[in-house]
């Protein structure tokens, strides 16, 4: 019964995500929601090791299994959120690297 509670949450959870990117409003509402659990001092930037922390507490929260990736998958992640090197992430670039992520998995079919 158990395993069948967790598929169904996970289901429910993939429809509440699947509703939000197909709505825009929605899916702003989201980010600025996250952005506000990443950046609560309202800085307008955060770390990179603080938004990879904050997504990987997420995934685990929704049952995605922590994946570490190759090197070179890690190094394009943190040019994605990081373009100018800074070690700053800002809102607008994070909302960059979760589209772009949501576009990957898409093309993957896990969307």
């Amino acid at each position: 019964i158990i395993k069948w509670k967790i598929i169904f949450l996970n289901y429910i959870k993939m429809e509440k995500a699947k509703e939000i990117l197909s709505d825009p409003a929605k899916f702003e509402a989201a980010m600025k929601e996250a952005w506000s659990k990443i950046d609560p001092e309202k800085k307008g930037y955060a770390t990179y090791d603080v938004v990879r922390e904050a997504l990987k507490a997420q995934a685990k929260a929704v049952g995605i299994p922590d994946r570490e990736g190759t090197p070179e998958e890690k190094e394009a992640a943190k040019k994605l959120a990081d373009p100018d090197g800074t070690g700053k992430v800002t809102y607008e670039n994070f909302v960059k690297f979760i589209k772009t992520g949501i576009e990957k998995a898409k093309a993957e079919g896990k969307i």
